[in-house]
Formats: C-alpha cells, sequence, structure tokens
C-alpha cells in the first residue's frame, strides 16, 4: 500500500508540471572549447530541437562570466516548430569578437604596437544559453509558447596572443599620402596661373639662363 501511494504521488506531481513542460527546446553541440585569437571574430554553431508539442522561438545569449570577453555578439533566432526531433535539430549560429587583452606597447594610441606575449593564456569559461522568447509576430502570429525556459551548453574560451614587432607601415602610407597631396597642390597651382603669368615665369627663367650663359662668356 505505501509503493502504491508513492507512485500515486509521483503521477499526480508529473501531471501537475506536464503544462510546465509543454514548451521548450533541446541542445546540440560540438565543442565545449574555442580558442580564438584577440582583436578577431569566430563563430560556433549550435542545434535546436523541441520535442514538445508547442512551438517556441529561441535566441543564444552567453552568461555574464563571458559578457566581458565576448564582444559584439550577433546571434541568429530562430522558431522552433512543436515536435523537432534531436535528428531533424535547427542550426543556430552565434559570432562573437574577442577584444585585445594581453598588454601591448603601441606608440600612438592603439597604433604601431609591439607585443612580447609573456603573460599566461587567458580562459574564460561559461555557459553558452538558448532561451525562449516572444514570437516577433505577436499574437497575431502562429503562436508559440510564451513560458520562458532556457538550455544550456558550457563554453571555454582560450584567447591566443600573437607576439609581434611595431609594424610601421601605416607611417609609410601615410608620408606617402602627404607627399602625393603637397605635389597635387603645386601642381594645381602652377596651372591654376593665368597664361600670362606662366609666360612670365617662363620669360623670367629664360632671362636666368641668358645672364648665366653672359657670365661664362666674359669670364
Amino acid at each position: 500500500m505505501f509503493i502504491k501511494k508513492q507512485i500515486t504521488i509521483i503521477l499526480g506531481i508529473l501531471i501537475l508540471a506536464l503544462p510546465l513542460i509543454s514548451a521548450g527546446v533541446g541542445l546540440k553541440w560540438s565543442q565545449e572549447s574555442v580558442a580564438v585569437n584577440e582583436g578577431q571574430k569566430a563563430c560556433l554553431t549550435y542545434s535546436v530541437y523541441n520535442p514538445w508539442p508547442e512551438e517556441s522561438y529561441v535566441k543564444i545569449i552567453v552568461s555574464d562570466s563571458l559578457q566581458e570577453v565576448l564582444t559584439s555578439q550577433e546571434s541568429e533566432e530562430a522558431s522552433v516548430p512543436a515536435e523537432t526531433s534531436s535528428s531533424e535539430a535547427i542550426p543556430l549560429k552565434f559570432c562573437f569578437n574577442v577584444p585585445y587583452i594581453y598588454e601591448r606597447s603601441c606608440l600612438i594610441g592603439n597604433y604601431i604596437c609591439e607585443q612580447s606575449c609573456d603573460e599566461e593564456q587567458k580562459v574564460y569559461a561559461g555557459e553558452v544559453i538558448v532561451e525562449s522568447i516572444p514570437n516577433p509576430i505577436g499574437t497575431t502570429g502562429t503562436g508559440g509558447s510564451s513560458t520562458s525556459m532556457s538550455v544550456s551548453a558550457p563554453l571555454n574560451v582560450r584567447v591566443v596572443c600573437t607576439a609581434h614587432g611595431k609594424d610601421f607601415t601605416p607611417v609609410y602610407i601615410l608620408l606617402a599620402l602627404i607627399s602625393l597631396t603637397v605635389v597635387l597642390i603645386l601642381i594645381v597651382k602652377k596651372y591654376r596661373k593665368p597664361k600670362i603669368e606662366r609666360e612670365k615665369d617662363k620669360l623670367r627663367k629664360l632671362e636666368g639662363r641668358i645672364k648665366k650663359q653672359e657670365g661664362k662668356k666674359h669670364k
């Protein structure tokens, strides 16, 4: 009798809990660690499925511990139809940028920098979270569950430091542009003069040559 009573209680709890699990998502992933060069962009793909009898609309976010290093996050949102099996999981792409976090020596702001990479490699641990959100179609659309649910996967982000010396290429390009600008200004000034002024300049140059020649003859 005691065992029957326990089974009855458990079944009662499950029946009461059914409305709470009528919608949601399952999550599939292929990696729990990723190495990204600082200052670079990386993308990961997660797959979501929905074995429950209600449609869900979901997006990807990350836990607070990863917010510091995963900047400029871009994630797809998707509608996951009801009774979507694991084998029919829908891929969601998640992209992010990793900022420069290792110490650098720069001449001007963040330009002309060198990096020795003497620090220990930095690893950030957290979770990628797929959570249900309101369907953007609203009440006039196909609907979907209004219950907020989420599922997560662990993720370690290893930030790779790349040693390099100072790159003066931007300085050389800037100097070349300045030189080209000066030359163009001189050309424009020269040919913007009235014709009479240009003829006078030629005459003055010619007179100078004649004087030089006459001076050589008198010697």
